[in-house]
């Protein structure tokens, strides 16, 4: 190919120009550096004629179909899209998306992650504004295909961890013949899903990447879909129908106004909640301002989470306040079983089409004494849940977590346990099994962020545009304001991100601001000036368990237990 060697120029030669000429005309010195950095960052790395001559490009087991110059719109500059099928296995196609900007290339490459079951190629305009090199796949199979997964365990293994990696390096491929060159760095971000595949990737494939975003992450899929059946089956005898959820809310935001830390009706620190449902039970039957004894039961269970029949708590549950979302997420239009709630949608997909077959039907048929083995053989490919990131972090990896303290579709206290066990792994002194972890030791390649009032991935309440998988653009595009930005600094600088500002918006207007803390570090108002400003809090160190006081029956395991041996263990108890 034709194509034009990208140039740059070394931060360190910057550096040396601007302190020898400090003496140049101060508008001079500027006006030269100026073009400096735009040799550097902005010199167009390919000619936009090369695109085209992409679809005849040979790379093992893989079809391209498209390769087309995309003109410049709005904040997204040009670039040449590819589009393409990987055959990688036989029974499931990959359907692939990769878009190189022609004139503004940063000089590296950002996969992003998809949410649901995937099915679609996600849109890649967020990475490609800020002037990466992006990819995106369905994860090897449509979503018009309602039946994909059944029988199909290439399409279930494509879509649980080896589509993204097969991605990923064809991603590369394209990119490294289209430049004449290697990408500098190279980034995953994803939400949900998403955040599951960023944790796929780093556990089973720590060289692909420099860093991974994973927000609200999917960590163990199997648990995860029990714990939607368990949903399921407590509303399915007494629904809870939309109109009551307000009431559910204001007894939630009322019961944790202190202990919540809620300021301006944003709860800071819901783990620390205690609330029980039977203070809104109905003083007789039912009526519009209050639970049935059934309906706060149904409750009660969704907020301590699955238990099998001696009691050994299986998975967290979720926590109170701003349940404003139940509606999407658990209780739907209050009919049995919550149908049609995205979780019951999600979990109904899982158990027929993974596991039980088409026939089986969760809600009544599913044991958690009895069912539970059967969800075993799966984990291994669709759970993602290993602690022991040393591998990645050897290879200089850098990953940054955050969760919606109000997600009520993947519940924050896993991700914060999913934290508590990569400590628990890797945060001991060498040579040192009996000496307790301690919760600072990873912070050199990992953090976790919690956000106060977001819900799942995005919106709610709290302030909640940050530049995670699919918010959105933040309002000021630098390392404090936007987590990409945070993540590649702390790769090219070696400055971690010590608080990020997260924000609200009404109507396109910035309304609020926080500071979201690395855990267990928490945000605390200053006690003076606006709250609703990010400048009047400061993070303030906590102990690991403390935003967690009020969780009902938190999970307890010695500092020494065998992260591998958790999910065995509960079966044996059973």
């Amino acid at each position: 190919m034709n194509t034009r060697k990208r140039r740059y120029v070394p931060v360190s030669f910057l550096a040396q120009f601007a302190s020898a000429h400090s003496k140049l005309p101060v508008m001079l010195a500027a006006h030269i550096l100026v073009l400096i950095v735009g040799l550097a960052v902005g010199a167009p790395p390919a000619e936009a004629a090369d695109c085209a001559s992409l679809t005849s490009l040979a790379l093992k087991d893989t079809t391209i179909t498209s390769a087309t110059v995309v003109p410049e719109a709005g904040t997204i500059p040009e670039y040449c899209q590819v589009l393409g099928s990987i055959h990688n296995l036989p029974q499931s196609t990959i359907l692939f998306e990769v878009s190189l900007p022609t004139t503004k290339w940063n000089g590296k490459y950002f996969v992003a992650g998809g949410g649901g079951y995937n099915g679609v190629i996600p849109r890649l305009t967020q990475a490609l504004t800020e002037g990466y090199a992006a990819a995106g796949s369905d994860t090897g199979h449509e979503a018009k295909n309602t039946n994909w997964a059944i029988n199909n365990l290439d399409a279930q293994n494509n879509y649980a961890y080896l589509a993204t990696h097969v991605v990923t390096l064809i991603g590369k491929q394209i990119l490294r013949t289209f430049y004449n060159q290697h990408e500098r760095r190279s980034y995953f971000v994803g939400c949900s899903n998403g955040g599951k595949m960023a944790l796929a990737e780093i556990q089973r494939y720590p060289d692909d990447f420099d860093a991974a975003i994973s927000g609200d992450p999917v960590i163990d899929r199997t648990k995860l879909m029990m714990q939607y059946a368990w949903n399921a089956q407590a509303l399915a005898s007494a629904p809870i129908p939309p109109a009551k959820i307000p009431i559910i809310e204001k007894a939630t935001m009322n019961a944790c106004r202190e202990s919540g830390g809620a300021i301006n009706g944003v709860l800071m620190t819901p783990g620390r909640c205690k609330f029980d449902p039977k203070t809104i039970v109905c003083p007789s039957g039912d009526g519009p301002n209050c639970l049935t004894s059934g309906q706060a039961q149904a409750l009660q269970k969704i907020l301590h989470g699955p238990v099998n029949s001696a009691g050994v708590k299986l998975h967290p549950g979720f926590l109170p306040g701003h349940e404003e979302d139940y509606q999407a997420f658990i209780t739907g239009t209050g009919t049995e079983a919550a149908k049609p709630a995205s979780t019951w949608i999600l979990e109904d997909i899982f158990m027929r089409q993974f596991v039980f077959g088409p026939n089986f039907d969760s809600v009544k048929q599913f044991n958690f004494d009895t069912s539970l083995a059967a969800l075993v053989p799966l984990a291994s490919a669709q759970d993602n849940a290993n602690p022991d990131l040393s591998q990645f972090k050897a290879h200089g990896g850098k990953l940054i977590m955050y969760h919606g303290w109000a997600d009520h579709s993947i519940t924050p206290l896993r991700t914060i346990e999913y934290y508590e066990d990569v400590i628990e792994t890797m945060g001991k002194g060498r040579g040192d099994e009996q000496s307790e972890p301690n919760a600072y030791a990873v912070t050199d390649f990992m953090r976790l962020f919690m956000v106060p009032g977001m819900h799942h991935c995005a919106n709610g309440p709290g302030p909640n545009v940050f530049g995670g998988a699919n918010q959105g653009l933040p309002p000021q595009l630098d390392a404090q304001h936007d987590i990409v930005m945070a993540l590649d600094r702390w790769v090219e600088d070696g400055v971690a991100p010590e608080k990020i500002i997260a924000s609200h918006l009404t109507n396109g207007a910035v309304d609020r601001t926080l500071a979201l803390c690395p855990y267990p570090q928490a945000p605390i108002f200053n006690g003076s000036g606006d709250a609703n400003m990010a400048e009047n809090y400061h993070c303030e160190d906590r102990s690991f368990h403390w935003a967690l006081e009020g969780v009902q029956n938190p999970r307890k395991l010695p500092a020494t237990a065998a992260p591998a041996a958790k999910w065995q263990v509960q079966q044996k108890v059973k």
